[in-house]
């Protein structure tokens, strides 16, 4: 039997690191409604990532919340950050141990840290699915919710869950009979597996009416060989395109090299355009001083220096019109004058030649231009009906013959599938008696090893419910009949079942924790059964009135509470309960150590007045 004792409740708030002591072996909060203890009593479960923990706003003001406890013979600090919920919660062993850190949430390979507390427990985790005992399931037989006390049994667990948890608390199931289990399951699948798939392969064939193997056979025969020769039409037509298309590759050269033929003529013709207009403007700028000297050798009026108008009148050829006197040099001028003028005349002529020369040779190059224009359209041309009138009908040439073979392989693999499903039929059919013979064998062997342990269960429970009988009469004389049910672990109550009481109140509260304290009581005489000596209840004394006989059933709990809690086994370790209450019942023993909480300060050190921060 494995010991749990919380020692304490850390809260980190503000840096400032706090601790609430619960190191006794009945601690009480005790206090009005909102002051704090269900708070505290919930973070332990949150702290451990339990599905479901309800986290209070309390703690989610603190940094980190956790406890320390001492468990089978070592003690644990366990702490969980609640600024980052998703980070993993960290395990110190002892006070220098080294912190190991385990997920909030289990992985493929990794234990969360609820799997690891509950090692630490030493409760196995068995089962599967949904009836998996983990520490989620564990948590109603371990922790007496206020809400859950008066109104369900159990914490409201479904049966299956409830059995399944309690014949591992009962000690019957262990990892050998877990086995068994499993494999009692794996091969019941596999036979009905089996069975089912064999039923559908029939039903398949009957509906779509599936010739025989020897049909199936023959089609395979004329459908493979009509899927080579459209395969070999594919290879055919799809070598045509590709000659087909080296073609039309030539052709698009073709029309590339006429493109750029035709930008390299547009340029050349471009430059000739630029020249002659160059040569055209020179033309014109000679002709220009052509006719300036024209017209100043025309005109004697004007003075050959400053082309002024003079006065002529009485003067020979020999007298200066400006000075009027005479000018021996002015017949040389004259010469001098004459040759410009021709030479001039020579350089108009020579630069019209040039002009017009330039004219007619950019206009060859126009001419090459639209030569090279047309060559681009034909070629564009020429491309575009190749494309349409042999490389389009080739295309769908190829596309209608990839689509007929792709229609064979089609047929080709459904009809192995139809063949694969006969010889699955056959192959299953000759396995099935052997995965009966199997299934029956491993039926046989969970079965044997399942009344073994139900003759187990059939005894503690037996001792369960004398334990419960004797809890619930000292509370009320009236009870005089209690059964645990082997089953499910259903109560019974003066031949009444839990569930079926229509009125929720002290009445259900009672009986919860009798039944939890009763539990405890079967594992001090069995100790097999993995149940430590551990208890929280949240409202014990809910529902309670001022009569005597509601006071005697208070007593009564806080008596039966406080046994467990001095209960030590053999090697001297105790047990522990923790409560939280209103006040307490009775006149508590020296175990109790009651804790007070009141509105103002709560049971979270360092935090603000409850006033300014409500829970």
């Amino acid at each position: 039997m494995v010991t749990l004792n919380i020692e304490c409740f850390l809260f980190e708030v503000d840096g400032v690191k706090h601790e609430v002591r619960v190191d006794a072996p009945l601690p009480a909060l005790t206090g009005v409604t909102l002051s704090g203890k269900s708070t505290v009593l919930e973070s332990v479960w949150w702290v451990l990532g339990v599905e479901h923990a309800k986290v209070m706003p309390a703690v989610l003001m603190c940094r980190r919340v956790g406890f320390v406890a001492r468990i089978g013979g070592e003690r644990w600090e366990v702490v969980r950050s609640t600024e980052g919920r998703q980070e993993d919660v960290v395990f110190t062993r002892g006070t220098l141990g080294v912190p190991e850190r385990h997920p909030v949430k289990r992985g493929e390979s990794q234990r969360s840290a609820a799997d690891v507390f509950q090692d630490l427990l030493g409760i196995p985790r068995l089962g599967a699915g949904r009836t998996r005992v983990t520490l989620d399931k564990l948590v109603p037989w371990f922790y007496g919710r206020q809400r859950d006390l008066p109104n369900v049994y159990l914490g409201g667990q479904g049966k299956e869950e409830r059995t399944a948890v309690g014949r591992v608390l009962l000690g019957a199931d262990d990892e050998m009979v877990d086995a068994l289990r499993q494999e009692d399951d794996d091969r019941t699948k596999e036979w009905r597996s089996a069975k089912n798939r064999i039923k559908r392969i029939l039903r398949e064939r009957q509906e779509r009416d599936l010739p025989s193997v020897e049909d199936l056979q023959r089609r395979g025969e004329q459908w493979t060989a009509q899927h080579q020769q459209e395969a070999l039409k594919v290879q055919k037509a799809g070598a045509e395109l590709s000659r087909l298309q080296g073609q039309l590759v030539v052709l698009e050269r073709k029309a590339a090299a006429a493109e750029e033929a035709r930008r390299a003529a547009g340029a050349v013709a471009e430059d000739r355009q630029r020249t002659a207009r160059l040569l055209d403007t020179a033309a014109a700028e000679a002709r220009g001083r052509l006719a300036g000297l024209r017209e100043a050798a025309s005109d004697p009026s004007l003075c050959p220096r400053c082309v002024r108008a003079l006065d002529l009148t009485g003067l020979s050829e020999d007298d200066c019109p400006v000075c009027r006197r005479f000018d021996p040099e002015r017949r040389q001028r004259a010469e001098e004058f004459t040759r410009r003028m021709s030479q001039a005349q020579q350089a108009a002529e020579q630069a019209r030649e040039a002009a017009r020369r330039a004219v007619q040779a950019a206009e060859e190059a126009r001419g090459r231009v639209g030569d090279a224009d047309r060559v681009v359209v034909e070629a564009a041309a020429a491309v575009r009906a190749f494309t349409q009138d042999v490389i389009a009908p080739q295309q769908q040439v190829v596309v209608e013959a990839e689509a007929a073979a792709r229609e064979l392989a089609a047929r080709l693999e459904q009809n192995a599938e139809h063949l694969r499903e006969v010889a699955e039929l056959t192959e299953l059919r000759e396995r099935l008696p052997e995965l009966e013979k199997a299934a029956e064998v491993a039926k046989a062997a969970y079965t044997t090893a399942r009344q073994d342990t139900d003759l187990l269960v059939k005894q503690a429970t037996d001792r369960w419910s004398r334990h419960a009988l004797r809890r619930l009469q000292a509370c009320d004389p009236e009870v005089n009949t209690v059964s645990i049910s082997p089953k499910d672990f259903s109560v019974t109550i003066n031949g009444k079942s839990f569930d079926s009481r229509v009125v929720a109140g002290h009445g259900m509260t009672r009986a919860n924790v009798s039944v939890l304290l009763a539990l405890r009581d079967t594992a001090q005489e069995v100790p097999a059964m993995p149940v430590p000596q551990f208890l929280i209840v949240d409202g014990p004394f809910t529902g309670l009135g001022d009569g005597p006989e509601d006071q005697r059933s208070g007593n009564a709990l806080l008596d039966g509470l406080t046994d467990l809690a001095t209960f030590e086994d053999p090697s001297g370790a105790g047990g522990q309960v923790i409560i939280a209450c209103h006040e307490l019942c009775g006149t508590p023993g020296p175990a109790v150590r009651e804790i007070r909480t009141n509105l103002t300060d709560g049971v979270i050190p360092g935090l603000p007045p409850r006033e300014t921060s409500p829970v």
